[in-house]
C-alpha cells in the first residue's frame, strides 16, 4: 500500500494514515472483509513507529470502519453506511458554531495516550492506580450492599449520609456548610455542566482564567457561550484586567481554579481572594470555584479556598474525589446557597436524575471511618517525590529556552516554549519518540502567542519520569536548534551586505 504522509503537517501522522485508509474503504478499493497489513509490517514499510500505526487502526476501529480479532488481525468491517469519524464530527461542530478555537477532543486523546502500551504518558492529570484503596472501598461497598435499597433509585441531591460526610470533610478545607447546601454530582465534570446549564444561556459571556481547564472550554463552546480569558501571573488571576472586563461585558459567571491551577499550578494569593469576592459582590458575579486539586499540597498546608472567605454566597464551590482518591467512583459535589442550589438541582434532575446510591453510601462509609486523611498523607508523599523527579529531569534535559512553572501542589507542570516553535509538531514527535504530553494550546479560549505543553507526573515512577523527560528533551532540543537555524537564515537573507 502507498500513502502520502506529510511529516511537516499539523495533523498527526496517525490521523493522516487513518483518513487515507478510510478513503480507500469508502471508494471500495478496500472492500469489506479485506485484511489490513499487520501493524509491524505497515510500520516498517512506511518508516513509522508501531504506535503510530496502532493508533491509526484504533481510530478506524472506534469509528466502525474495521474490526480487530485477537490472533487473526484487523479486517475491513461489514457496514451498511459510513460512520462519520469522531474528529470529523468535532470539526463539523466547530464549523457550524463558527467558533475560533476549540480543543477538538484532546480529552479523548489524553485518555487514549494513557492507555497505550510502551508509551510513557504525562498527558492525563490522573491519580496513580497503585494508590487506589481497593480493599477499603471493596469493604465499604459490601457494607452498603447490606441494605437492598442501595441498588434502587436515590434522591437527586444525593444520599444524606454522603452529604453529611462531605460537609464534615470540608471543614478540613475551612469551608463551613450544611448538608442541605451540598449537591452530589457525577464527578467535577458534571458539576461544570450543571453550572453552565443553570446560570448561563447561549451567547452569554463567561470569564475564565487564561489558560484554563480544557473540559470547561469544550462544554462552554458546545453551548454557544462566549469565553473571555483573564491572564494569570505568579499570584493568580490578574484582577486589574478582570475589573475592566467586568465593567465592559457584565458577565454572569467566572470559572476559576484558584488553588494549584490546572494547567499552570499557580495559586491565587489570599489578598486577591478577598479582592475577587469584593468585585463579585460589586458586579453581581457568580464565582464557580473548582477546587479538585486543593488538598494535594506538597510543601506547606493546603491553601484555603475562596469559599472559605465567602460570607455572601457568591461562590459555587466544586469538588471531587477523582484526583485525591479514585476517578472510578465518579463522585463530586457542588456547594451553593439556596438561590443558586435550586437551578443546579433542576439541571441535575434533567441530566441523570441521581448518582449511584450504592457508590454514594460506600464513599460515605469510607469517609466516616476517617480513612481519607491517611490516604492523603500517603499520596502527598508519593506525588511530592514524583514532582521532584520531574523538576530534576526538566533541569537536566530541557533546553534553556524552555520555561516551566514550579508547582507547590496539584498534578501538573506547565511548559512555555520559545516563539517560533510549533507545539503540534512537538506533540506529534514526542508521541513518535515514546512519550505522551498534552498540547498546551487547547487550554486557551483563543489561540495563544506561544506554544505550551502540560506534563502530569502522578502516574509515573521517578525512573520513568526521568526516561520520559529525556526523550521529550531530545525532541525539544531538535526543535529549538532548528528554530534557531531558521531564524539565523532569515536574518542573513534580510540583512544587507555592508
Amino acid at each position: 500500500m502507498e500513502f502520502q504522509l506529510d511529516r511537516q503537517h499539523a495533523k498527526p501522522l496517525y490521523i493522516q494514515l487513518s483518513e487515507q485508509l478510510q478513503e480507500r474503504i469508502r471508494s471500495g478499493s478496500l472492500p469489506a472483509g479485506t485484511k489490513l497489513p499487520p501493524v509491524r509490517d505497515l510500520a516498517e514499510s512506511l518508516g513509522l513507529t508501531r504506535l503510530t500505526v496502532h493508533n491509526a487502526y484504533s481510530e478506524l476501529q472506534a469509528s466502525g470502519w474495521v474490526e480487530a480479532y485477537v490472533g487473526r488481525g484487523t479486517f475491513v468491517a461489514e457496514r451498511s453506511k459510513p460512520i462519520i469519524p469522531e474528529y470529523e464530527l468535532r470539526q463539523r461542530a466547530v464549523d457550524e458554531l463558527q467558533t475560533p478555537w476549540i480543543s477538538q477532543g484532546m480529552l479523548a486523546d489524553m485518555l487514549r495516550l494513557a492507555q497505550q502500551p510502551n508509551l510513557i504518558s504525562f498527558a492525563q492529570a490522573s491519580p496513580a492506580e497503585e494508590t487506589f484503596p481497593v480493599r477499603e472501598i471493596g469493604r465499604a461497598i459490601q457494607q452498603a450492599l447490606r441494605d437492598p435499597s442501595a441498588l434502587g433509585y436515590g434522591p437527586t441531591q444525593g444520599e444524606l449520609c454522603l452529604r453529611e460526610a462531605i460537609a464534615t470533610w470540608l471543614l478540613d478545607r475551612n469551608v463551613v456548610t450544611s448538608p442541605d447546601h451540598v449537591l452530589v454530582t457525577t464527578g467535577a465534570q458534571q458539576g461544570v455542566a450543571l453550572a453552565l446549564k443553570a446560570f448561563v444561556r447561549q451567547g452569554d459571556v463567561v470569564l475564565v482564567e487564561e489558560p484554563t481547564y480544557l473540559g470547561f472550554i469544550e462544554q462552554a463552546t458546545a453551548l454557544g457561550v462566549r469565553l473571555i480569558g483573564i491572564p494569570l501571573d505568579d499570584q493568580g488571576l490578574r484582577l486589574d484586567i478582570l475589573q475592566r472586563v467586568l465593567c465592559e461585558y457584565k458577565p454572569r459567571l467566572l470559572y476559576t481554579v484558584p488553588t494549584f491551577h490546572n494547567p499552570t499550578g499557580v495559586c491565587l494569593s489570599p489578598e486577591r481572594q478577598a479582592a475577587l469576592l469584593h468585585l463579585a459582590e460589586e458586579h453581581n458575579l457568580i464565582i464557580l470555584e473548582d477546587d479538585v486539586y486543593g488538598p494535594l499540597s506538597y510543601d506547606t498546608q493546603p491553601p484555603h479556598p475562596i469559599k472559605a472567605r465567602d460570607t455572601n454566597g457568591r461562590v459555587v464551590y466544586l469538588g471531587s474525589f477523582s484526583k485525591i482518591l479514585t476517578p472510578g467512583l465518579r463522585l463530586g459535589y457542588l456547594v451553593a446557597r439556596d438561590e443558586l442550589l435550586h437551578p443546579l438541582l433542576a439541571a441535575k434532575r434533567g441530566n441523570d436524575l441521581h448518582c449511584s446510591p450504592l457508590l454514594q453510601r460506600a464513599l460515605a462509609d469510607y469517609l466516616g471511618r476517617g480513612q481519607l486523611a491517611a490516604h492523603l498523607r500517603y499520596v502527598r508523599e508519593l506525588y511530592r517525590e514524583r514532582r521532584d523527579a520531574m523538576e530534576r529531569a526538566l533541569n537536566r534535559y530541557c533546553p534553556r529556552d524552555i520555561q516551566w512553572t514550579h508547582p507547590r501542589g496539584g498534578l501538573c507542570y506547565w511548559l512555555t516554549l520559545p516563539a517560533g516553535l510549533n507545539g503540534t509538531d512537538i506533540y506529534t514527535e514526542a508521541i513518535e519518540a515514546g512519550v505522551g504530553v498534552t498540547l498546551g494550546n487547547v487550554f486557551f479560549p483563543q489561540p495563544p502567542r506561544n506554544a505550551h505543553l502540560r506534563l502530569c507526573f502522578a502516574t509515573q515512577s521517578p525512573e520513568l519520569i526521568d526516561r520520559g523527560i529525556r526523550l521529550l528533551g531530545d525532541v525539544l532540543t531538535r526543535h529549538v536548534l532548528r528554530c534557531g537555524q531558521l531564524a539565523a537564515r532569515a536574518w542573513r537573507e534580510t540583512t544587507p551586505l555592508m
